[in-house]
């Protein structure tokens, strides 16, 4: 006996349903300690203003002078073009060679990454966060 065309239809959206279900994770903040705040200041090496986060990339020199590239992430680039800012996020909002300042939650695991609060450029206008 052979299934009936609808039986096959439903098993087909159910199997379908199954495999897409994963691509709908998305990590949380666990990977980031909210507990602690950490500021950087560098000069941005790579902007990637892409889904699903925007992504900056700076050289930072550490206490003993070494070069230390750290990572920070924000949210969507729709999120922040939207955002009602007095800066108005874009692709060419950061440019390599810019220096800047980064604060945000540090990487659990002590990797040079920050969820990212605040940016504010060499002039001192905060392009994102507030004032502390």
């Amino acid at each position: 006996m052979r299934p009936s065309p609808l039986r096959l239809q439903f098993g087909l959206l159910i199997a379908l349903s199954a495999i897409a279900l994963p691509l709908f994770a998305h990590h949380g903040p666990g990977i980031f300690d909210s507990s602690e705040t950490v500021t950087v200041t560098g000069t941005v090496t790579e902007f990637q203003f892409v889904n699903p986060h925007v992504l900056i990339f700076l050289d930072v020199v550490d206490e003993q002078g070494n070069s230390v590239q750290w990572g920070g992430e924000l949210t969507s680039p729709n999120r922040l073009a939207r955002m009602g800012t007095a800066v108005k996020w874009h692709r060419n909002i950061l440019e390599p060679g810019q220096r800047i300042e980064m604060t945000g939650h540090p990487a659990r695991n002590g990797a040079p990454a920050l969820s990212v609060t605040r940016i504010i450029d060499t002039e001192g206008l905060v392009l994102i966060g507030a004032e502390e």
